[in-house]
C-alpha cells in the first residue's frame, strides 16, 4: 500500500506513465525519513533539503507542499498501514513524457512505508567489514549532494560489497578522497577529533549527518569537515557510517586494521535521550 498523490492505493497500480522518466533519465529524487511513533524525524531538514533539490531540478512545486502536508499524508499511511514506526520513502518525479527536454515540470509523488523493530536507534552489536570500491567514482559537484534517482554508483558499490562478502563499502571522489559510504556519510573519530568529508568533495547532503555534526559537541567531540584521504583509515579509533533509518553504524574491520566504537554507542545514546525528550514535549 501506497500514498500516491494523496490516494491510498497498491503499489502495483501506480501509472507506468508516471515513473517513466524516472526510469529513463533518473529524472527524480527522493528523502528517506525515519517514523517514530507515528512522527517523522527531522522533518523540518528533509523538507528543506527536498525543496532545495527540486528547485535545483526545475521542478515546480505545489503550494501545498509544506511540512505538515507531508506530515498530514504520511500519517494517513501509516494507519493504513498499521504501524508507526517504520521508514518512508518519499518519491518525487518530474511527470509527462518527453525526451532529456520534458514536456512539463510538474510533479508526482508517492509514499512508501515499510515497518522498523524498534523506536529507538540502535548501534550495530557486530560492527561493519568494509574496503574501498573504487570501480566508480563519486564526481563532486551540486548534483553529488542530491538524493537523486540516478544512484548507480551506490548501487554498484553494493553488488560489489555483496559479491565479496563486505558489510559495506567506502567510495572516493575522482581526486582519490574518501566521501562517503554506499548507504550513508562516513565519520572517523580520532581522540577526539570527529572528522568528515565536506559537502564539495561530492558527500551527500545527509540529514542525520547535519544533527552529528550539531550534537557532537555534547559529548565532548570536536568537528571538522575536511578532506580524508584513504591513508587516514589506518589512524583512526573509530569509523561510523551514518544515515537517518540506521543512525550510526561502527566498522570493526578496514583490511588489517580494526576500530572501537566507545564513542559511536555514547553517540547514540545521547541521540536517544534528545529524542525521548522532544517526543515527551
Amino acid at each position: 500500500m501506497i500514498n500516491f498523490n494523496t490516494e491510498l492505493q497498491e503499489f502495483e497500480k501506480l501509472p507506468s506513465t508516471t515513473i517513466a522518466r524516472a526510469a529513463r533519465y533518473g529524472d527524480g529524487v527522493f528523502e528517506t525519513i525515519r517514523m517514530r511513533e507515528g512522527k517523522l524525524l527531522f522533518i523540518e531538514d528533509h523538507y528543506f533539503r527536498l525543496m532545495a533539490s527540486m528547485r535545483i531540478l526545475r521542478m515546480t512545486i505545489p503550494m501545498e507542499f509544506t511540512p505538515e502536508f507531508i506530515v498530514e499524508q504520511s500519517l494517513r499511511l501509516a494507519e493504513e498501514r498499521g504501524f508507526e514506526n517504520g521508514r518512508l520513502r518519499l518519491q518525487i518525479v518530474r511527470g509527462g513524457g518527453g525526451t532529456y527536454t520534458p514536456n512539463t515540470n510538474a510533479i508526482d509523488w508517492w509514499m512508501e512505508l515499510d515497518p522498523l523493530e524498534t523506536k529507538d536507534y540502535i548501534l550495530n552489536k557486530v560492527g561493519l567489514k568494509v574496503e574501498l570500491f573504487k570501480d566508480h567514482y563519486i564526481q563532486p559537484g551540486l548534483l553529488s549532494t542530491l538524493k537523486s534517482s540516478n544512484a548507480l554508483p551506490y548501487v554498484l558499490g553494493s553488488i560489489y560489497a555483496h559479491e565479496n562478502q563486505f558489510d559495506a563499502v567506502l567510495l572516493v571522489n575522482d581526486a582519490k578522497q574518501l566521501v562517503e559510504a554506499n548507504y550513508g556519510n562516513v565519520f572517523l573519530v580520532q581522540g577526539n577529533l570527529l572528522r568528515t568529508a565536506p559537502l564539495e568533495d561530492g558527500a551527500l547532503r545527509g540529514v542525520f549527518r547535519k544533527n552529528v555534526l550539531d550534537w557532537a559537541k555534547d559529548i565532548g567531540l570536536e568537528v571538522q569537515e575536511a578532506s580524508i584521504n584513504p591513508f587516514d583509515l589506518q589512524k583512526a579509533d573509530e569509523v561510523w557510517i551514518t544515515n537517518t533509518i540506521r543512525g550510526i553504524q561502527w566498522v570493526e574491520q578496514y583490511r588489517k586494521k580494526t576500530f572501537g566504537a566507545e564513542k559511536a554507542k555514547e553517540m547514540i545514546d545521547m541521540i536517544n535521550r534528545k529524542l525521548n525528550v522532544l517526543g515527551a514535549l
